[in-house]
């Protein structure tokens, strides 16, 4: 075959691949990942090179307070919006509003009650103390941060992942511009203005492509579906509450981690563990981000769920595995970058939090399969398993095996959950063990929604029409293609 026959068939295949919304989602929330990653990490090293270590200090300390504040307080809605809003039909655009007025209700609540408190409590000229104009600032960031952060989840609910990495590439470069552009000014708090007021700025027009274009569309494509709407009450609590949990032992284990090794072993074994933590949640994040495209398609078709997962599976093998192997292998270089002490005592935990990526991808198909089964509770106590493990063993082996107590307990957990999983996950992939359908629509349309709720939240965009845009409503996902 010649040069140009095999180039034209790879780019068919490549076509093929990115038609299925299953596999461009995936791929689009992956390059998110990457894009990320990416900016965050030039951020960083611009702040550290434009401000003094007291700005990029407090800076951080504001930015990870209001990250932290976000979390705390969108109560997990976005993976809720993962779940549901592929099914959601008419009730879509009242299920995304409801996300957006509680997170961002809640959201203002909590961070005006600790502005008061940073004010009252602490001193002019204190790190932590805040004027009243800052403190306002920081109230209307937050709220806006936690709808921009709902948004990536919108676009993954609504199968248009690609404006996810669109908006968060066009929000790392403005990002990166205003920092160095505000250092140039008598602007205080330089660092957490210029991650902030991007989010402002990007907020409107993403919010109207969703309102006003993506929402209808995708209203129109899924209120034929069979089961189309959004979920009952009941439901959408108890899917949140368990995943809400699971939520708070997750962020327990990565925050609480450092605090951890501080106190066990000094605050320079502390810094070894920051780079290879970094790397280690950012290859994670690409695992999550392939199975977020899961739930999206399988909550659409659950019946075809497991040939989805096997599909998922694949891509897994051949995209995030060889890269966590790649990174084990590469660590001592890798950690190089940061100083020759880094790489000497920072090497063996990343290869051990790289190998430990291989019996993740059990656990993290079992959460896949747990969401679309709405069955968030066991989550809860899979998470409070891993974070048992990991911190206590980090407490117990920290003495006389260092920094690689955390790493050989991490390890530990991920392939303890992984035997316990495992059969669940095969019999899945098998189809023996199928994730329930969907249920049919009530004979009352009202009955079993989310009316009673979400229905308070005014319809600022009307009524969802038709999508002109030559789609058939009824249209199912594409065959599975290996």
């Amino acid at each position: 075959m010649s040069v140009g026959g095999m180039l034209a068939g790879r780019v068919r295949s490549v076509r093929r691949e990115m038609s299925n919304p299953l596999y461009r989602n995936a791929y689009a929330l992956m390059l998110n990942t990457v894009v990320n990653s990416g900016f965050g990490l030039l951020y960083w090293i611009f702040a550290a090179r434009t401000y003094t270590p007291d700005d990029v200090g407090r800076g951080s300390a504001l930015v990870n307070l209001m990250m932290l504040i976000s979390v705390l307080t969108t109560l997990n809605f976005g993976q809720a919006l993962i779940r549901f809003l592929p099914t959601a039909g008419n009730d879509s655009a009242r299920l995304v509003r409801l996300a957006y007025a509680v997170s961002a209700g809640l959201g203002t609540v909590a961070s005006a009650g600790v502005m008061i408190y940073l004010n009252l409590v602490h001193s002019p000229g204190d790190p932590l103390w805040v004027s009243p104009g800052f403190a306002l600032w920081f109230v209307i960031s937050t709220a806006a941060w936690s709808i921009f952060n709902l948004q990536d989840q919108v676009f993954t609910g609504l199968r248009s992942a690609m404006w996810v990495a669109l908006e968060n590439g066009v929000y790392g470069v403005v990002k990166l511009m205003l920092l160095v552009a505000v250092s140039f000014t008598s602007v205080s708090d330089g660092v957490f203005t210029s991650w902030s007021a991007p989010v402002l700025a990007l907020l409107v027009p993403f919010t109207l492509l969703i309102a006003r274009r993506l929402v209808p569309r995708h209203a129109a494509e899924s209120a034929a579906e069979p089961g189309a709407g959004a979920p009952a009450t009941s439901t959408l609590r108890r899917y949140m509450a368990g995943d809400y949990v699971g939520q708070v032992f997750n962020q327990a284990t990565s925050s609480f981690l450092p605090v951890l090794i501080l106190q066990l072993l000094g605050p320079e074994q502390s810094a070894y563990l920051l780079p290879a933590q970094t790397v280690f949640i950012a290859m994670n994040m690409l695992s999550v981000a392939i199975t977020s495209s899961l739930v999206v398609e399988g909550a659409r078709d659950p019946a075809r769920a497991h040939l989805l997962a096997r599909a998922i599976l694949r891509r897994i093998a051949v995209i995030v595995l060889p890269a966590a192997v790649l990174v084990a292998l590469a660590a001592p270089l890798l950690l190089l970058l940061y100083g020759r002490a880094y790489s000497e005592n920072g090497s063996l935990l990343l290869q051990l939090l790289m190998i430990s990526m291989i019996p993740r991808v059990v656990v993290t198909l079992w959460m896949t399969r747990s969401r679309l089964a709405n069955r968030t509770g066991p989550l809860a106590v899979q998470q409070l398993v891993h974070a048992v493990v990991v911190l206590g063993g980090t407490v117990l082996f920290s003495p006389s095996l260092g920094l690689a107590a955390v790493g050989w307990s991490w390890l530990a957990a991920e392939l303890l959950l992984a035997v316990f999983l495992a059969p669940i996950v095969v019999r899945w992939l098998r189809g023996t063990h199928p994730v329930p359908d969907r249920p049919s629509v009530p004979a009352d349309p009202g009955a079993g929604e989310v009316t009673e709720v979400i229905g308070r939240v005014e319809d600022s965009t009307g009524p969802a029409g038709p999508a002109d845009d030559g789609t058939d409503p009824t249209r199912r996902i594409p065959r599975i293609r290996d």
